[in-house]
């Protein structure tokens, strides 16, 4: 299975998240030199690679004619990588051993976007990727919804428990921001605390 994605704190003027891990993983058939082709009696075509770390690839094109290249990985996982999506942009779609689905959607300059991470229980994790910061919700099956964001100011959490009340932590500025972004969602909740 791949290396799990962790948020980390960066100093850097471009962004507050690591992402290019995920980034250079997207497959481009245009960006491979040995592909081997081959062409079925309905002129649909294949092609087959191997990467370096020994996962296999296959490409070719779904019914709409957009490029999709099927990575076997050598852990039993599958990743599908789109060139483009419904809104014509890239996006991966891996479907690790242990049941987690994990959507990847790139903008247009092919850089992540956003990360949909629904895992075998049910729980569904959101998360956006700013240039100055990363937001996250993440829907448990049991025990509500946590909301999440790093950015220069630090790291909040606030946890909308099922019946209503809050629990929180992390800096203030962070704190203000998640009660902001998640407005909708936490506006009238009982009671918090940091």
């Amino acid at each position: 299975m791949s290396k799990p994605y962790i948020v980390t704190m960066r100093n850097t003027q471009n962004k507050i998240a690591y992402t290019s891990y995920i980034e250079e993983r997207f497959i481009y058939a245009n960006h491979i030199d040995s592909i081997l082709t081959i062409e079925d009696d309905e002129g649909q075509k294949l092609g087959f690679h191997k990467n370096e770390n020994g996962n296999k690839v296959i490409f070719t094109k779904d019914l709409e004619g957009v490029d999709v290249a099927i990575e076997h990985c050598i852990d039993g996982s599958k990743v599908f990588h789109l060139s483009q999506d419904s809104k014509g942009l890239p996006a991966m779609h891996e479907f690790c051993t242990d049941g987690t689905e994990i959507m990847y959607l790139l903008d247009a300059n092919k850089k992540l976007e956003k990360r949909i991470e629904t895992k075998s229980n049910g729980d569904k994790i959101t998360t956006w990727f700013y240039a100055e910061e990363v937001i996250s919700q993440e829907q448990r099956q049991r025990g509500g919804t946590v909301f999440k964001i790093i950015n220069a100011n630090g790291e909040a959490t606030v946890w909308l428990k099922p019946e209503g009340n809050v629990e929180s932590s992390g800096t203030d500025l962070t704190l203000k921001r998640v009660f902001h972004v998640f407005n909708r969602f936490l506006d009238g909740a009982d009671s918090w605390s940091n």
